[in-house]
């Protein structure tokens, strides 16, 4: 039976690729479900990293190359370059991803892009939990996912590339509440229309690293 928090196949992100890769690194892999849609997408060469070694091991059957460790503990300039480097819902379980996506910088081309999907700790659920009831609880899986380690506003997604010298081209809501235009509703009409980010899950980033 599949784990269903290794094997999302993320067709949300697909539709925000601006390149077309030949050559892709996705981090945290999972299944290879991704993966495997970016091979039948772009007829391209996928490698993944992997943690888990039993999401590594199904994913090995999908990609071209799977190394099953920890990236930050793996040597990635042994992989060379590559025109697309993906990290869906990854960065927020690293211990430091401000020096993995630095070091990324050199295994990323010239004209190629790095996407990022990353959640988003500004959103009214955890202002409610934080705010109103004054709880902190982490759950299993979530914004308040117990393996994550570090948390991200669509500013602080933004500076991650930044000060990595990346140049951000653009950077895409998904998972966004949707709200019936009801009486009732109003305030929260409001609050999307002023604070949209309130009701926004994650964030998608396209970056490239500066020339």
């Amino acid at each position: 039976m599949k784990n269903e928090y290794y094997c999302y196949e993320r067709r949300e992100v697909l539709d925000l690729i601006p390149n077309v890769p030949t050559t892709v690194l996705e981090l945290g892999c999972g299944e290879g479900d991704f993966g495997s849609l970016l091979k039948q997408t772009y007829q391209c060469k996928v490698t993944g990293i992997e943690l888990c070694a039993e999401a590594a091991s199904k994913a090995k059957e999908k990609l071209d190359t799977v190394y099953n460790t920890s990236i930050e503990e793996f040597d990635l300039t042994q992989l060379g370059k590559v025109d697309l480097i993906v990290a869906n819902d990854l960065l927020e379980h690293l211990k430091d991803p401000w020096s993995v996506v630095s070091i990324l910088r050199n295994n990323l081309c010239d004209d190629g892009c790095f996407i990022a999907s990353i959640p988003n700790i500004r959103h009214y659920k955890i202002f409610n939990q934080l705010f109103i009831e004054g709880n902190w609880e982490y759950v299993e899986s979530g914004l308040l996912d117990r393996t994550h380690l570090r948390f991200f506003t669509r500013k602080t997604m933004m500076e991650l590339f930044q000060h990595n010298q990346y140049v951000v081209k653009s950077i895409s809501p998904i998972n966004v509440k949707k709200i019936k235009a009801r009486p009732r509703n109003i305030l929260r009409l409001l609050l999307k229309y002023f604070l949209p980010d309130l009701y926004t899950l994650q964030f998608v980033v396209v970056a490239q690293k500066q020339k």
